[in-house]
């Protein structure tokens, strides 16, 4: 963004300044010609007024030693030519060819030709002048040509443009230092607000804002940490209320237990009270699945804020441990499911999280396998570690998964419509997500190669 905004601005400085040069250029040039063509009138008027009197007279001895000494002061070569165009004087080996006879001819017709080229570092070295002598009754009785050395005017115009060269460098240097505070002033609080917004959407704790720039982005800049701050509080909140309803709810469950327990069991009612039993039992599980799922959340954001309170309690935040060693613990539950539980490696693998949060993730996606994988299903579990991250993998050979409840899962209270009949409460794979976020690792569901779930959880290194 910071190139958009500024090239513009360099392109348009330097058109201007170009557009300033380009004619103080010229003006250099046009003010050197016209100091020159002034100089050399002088002295062709000089040379005239003497060539007037030899071709007059009839006497040139005294117009070549002129000639001579015009040509030794001047370094120019000086040619005089009568009517017919005969040489009656010379210096400086200007010899009458095509050109000078050109511009002799032109001035003969009584027409001075005196006009110079522009002086330019890339005009002639010289340039030829032309003057007609003109006797009684305006007649031109010969012709004086000199050929201008343009060759210390054309270094006093290089001398002239490289420092106006050299002025316009400055000139845009200073105009691109200005650009650029310019535009570093203005796009400080575009760059902090991006890096606020990706924090927020990484789920870390934004940087506070401190208003700087044009007063429109400094407006932004507060009204974006007043809606941060917003939004944190109600996250928090949410968490809390999470959390601290999960909490009232134990207690008149408990009660509500104690009295269902404490009814005696009269044969006509035993089915009714089997019924609130299991309704209980649901209900105190659903009530524990949320403590789980509110406390990892609060883990996950205290994580993102840099803050680790299990760590700071002297808990363990790594385990070593084996895909073989994960599996067993839990295979009876898939033998009770008539899942099969393939055999897995025994390699010690190091991993960066807790063994009970560790423990608590591969159950709910075991739990899940042997809910929903059907029976005679296989589930496969492995743990590798390949130098750049570690990877768990649970996958199974289940029913085919449509491809809007692969995108549904991890939702909380979530169940697909195929299996709302089978006990559980759809917060498992929320809490194992919340979980990964506060290890610092990432959960990814994806269709298994086997035709059910695979659920892939990896921690990978910075």
């Amino acid at each position: 963004m910071k190139l958009r905004v500024l090239l513009p601005l360099l392109v348009f400085g330097l058109i201007a300044v170009i557009a300033v040069l380009i004619p103080v250029a010229q003006s250099i040039a046009d003010s050197r010609t016209q100091q020159v063509a002034l100089q050399r009138q002088a002295s062709l008027d000089q040379v005239v007024q003497r060539a007037r009197t030899a071709l007059v007279q009839g006497g040139t001895s005294s117009l070549q030693t002129y000639v001579d000494r015009f040509h030794a002061v001047y370094g120019e070569a000086v040619l005089v030519l009568d009517e017919s165009g005969d040489a009656v004087a010379s210096a400086g080996g200007l010899s009458p060819d095509v050109d000078v006879r050109s511009i002799a001819g032109a001035a003969s017709r009584a027409i001075p030709q005196v006009s110079l080229p522009r002086v330019t570092p890339w005009a002639p070295d010289t340039a030829l002048v032309a003057v007609p002598v003109i006797a009684a009754g305006d007649l031109s009785t010969g012709v004086v040509v000199i050929e201008v050395d343009l060759a210390r005017a054309k270094a006093d115009v290089g001398a002239a443009w490289a420092l106006v060269a050299v002025v316009g460098f400055l000139l845009l240097s200073a105009l691109m230092g200005a650009s650029l505070l310019w535009t570093r002033w203005i796009l400080r609080p575009v760059r902090a607000l991006d890096s606020a917004v990706a924090a927020l959407t990484a789920h870390r704790e934004p940087v506070p804002l401190r208003p700087t720039g044009p007063p429109e982005l400094r407006r932004l800049s507060r009204a974006f940490t007043t809606m941060t701050d917003e939004v944190e509080n109600t996250l928090e909140q949410q968490r809390g209320f999470v959390a601290d309803a999960s909490h009232q709810l134990r207690t008149p469950l408990a009660a509500i237990r104690l009295r269902v327990d404490s009814i005696p069991r009269d044969p006509d009612a035993a089915d009714d009270l089997a019924a609130v039993d299991h309704d209980l039992d649901r209900l105190e599980h659903t009530v524990e699945r949320m403590l789980t799922l509110a406390n990892a959340e609060h883990r996950a954001s205290a994580s993102r804020q840099g803050y680790d309170a299990a760590r700071d309690e002297g808990a363990e935040r790594e385990c070593r441990v084996s895909a073989s060693e994960l599996g067993d613990l839990h295979r009876w539950r898939l033998d009770e499911a008539g899942v099969t539980l393939e055999d897995a490696d025994d390699t010690v693998v190091a991993v960066p999280c807790g063994r009970a949060d560790l423990d608590e993730m591969v159950q709910v996606l075991l739990d899940n396998a042997a809910n929903y994988a059907g029976r005679g299903a296989r589930v496969g579990l492995t743990l590798d570690d390949d130098g750049e991250g570690v990877t768990l993998r649970v996958d199974d050979s289940g029913a085919h998964l449509a491809d809007a409840d692969l995108e549904s899962m991890g939702t909380r209270f979530w169940r697909a419509g195929a299996h709302r009949s089978t006990p559980g409460t759809g917060l498992g794979l929320a809490i194992v997500a919340e979980l990964m976020r506060a290890a610092g690792g990432t959960l990814h569901l994806e269709r298994s190669a086997r035709g059910g779930l695979a659920a892939r959880l990896e921690w990978r290194r910075r």
